[in-house]
């Protein structure tokens, strides 16, 4: 057991939010931050040189964000890695900026499981998934972390998932090569020799229609390229067999969507897959 937290103590929440060109969205982002009833915590928000009203929105929250700077990047890895660099907490959470915490206790309960769990080195929420535009709840996704399924490459929910600051002493940070998934990447390095804490707590309100979902072809390039370089898939083959699974869930989910009825099929696999 590595997680060297003090039990007897509060640990330490770092948030972080990577945004460039954020506008409104992310103005709400920082607002479920700034309302967490959780202490200590600080908000770290790196921002990629926006040209909108971003930068209006961090000012006027400045005196609320603990740490922020605006400069290009290469990339929302690199962002990422900016943002750990200045992180200070025992634990961190990476919050998209057009996302944003389901609730002002949400810190405080996921504190709660991973104290009473002992301090694993990564613990993640359920996600309440929303029309971008609206704001109207689509399904809830609860995830129930499988290593075999996670190999094939069934994402965790990165907007719900605290890292103990040891895993990226361990295996790294961010590879900027990755564009997409980075998240996937990283934890492919070292998620079958941690423990994982899944709560089934609402932590993190997604917006639909995100990178990974507007540019799905590019994810399943990249957590396919991220499954060769970690050894999972060979070249040939098996690597073709894996983007003609991947490519044929897009195609049916895009067939859901399309039908109004991928919603209803999300819920149902989500509860499918929980134990009892």
């Amino acid at each position: 057991m590595i997680v060297s937290v003090d039990s007897r103590a509060a640990p330490k929440i770092s948030i972080i939010t990577a945004v460039r060109n954020g506008g409104e969205l992310f103005r709400a982002t920082v607002e479920s931050v700034v309302a967490q009833t959780y202490r200590p915590l600080e908000y770290i928000v790196i921002d990629g040189a926006s040209t909108d009203g971003t930068l209006d929105i961090i000012r006027a929250n400045a005196a609320r964000i603990d740490h922020w700077s605006s400069a290009a990047d290469n990339g929302i890895a690199d962002a990422f890695n900016k943002g750990l660099a200045a992180a200070t907490g025992d634990y961190l959470l990476f919050l998209n900026a057009d996302d944003r915490l389901a609730a002002p206790d949400a810190v405080a309960r996921m504190v709660q499981a991973i104290a009473t769990s002992a301090w694993p080195e990564l613990a993640y929420g359920d996600c309440r998934v929303v029309a971008r535009a609206t704001r109207q709840e689509r399904y809830i996704a609860s995830i129930t972390f499988d290593a075999a399924q996670f190999r094939r490459g069934a994402m965790l929910p990165h907007p719900s998932l605290f890292m103990h600051r040891s895993y990226f002493e361990r295996f790294g940070l961010y590879d900027t090569s990755f564009r997409i998934a980075m998240d996937y990447e990283i934890l492919l390095r070292g998620i079958l020799s941690v423990r994982v804490l899944h709560v089934p707590v609402v932590v993190t309100e997604v917006s639909d229609g995100g990178m990974s979902t507007r540019d799905s072809a590019a994810v399943i390039t990249e957590i396919v390229r991220a499954m060769r370089m970690h050894g999972v898939v060979a070249p040939g083959l098996a690597e073709w067999q894996v983007k003609a699974r991947f490519h044929g869930r897009r195609l049916a989910r895009r067939v859901l969507e399309a039908c109004g009825l991928y919603g209803l099929f999300a819920r149902w696999r989500d509860s499918s897959s929980r134990p009892g």
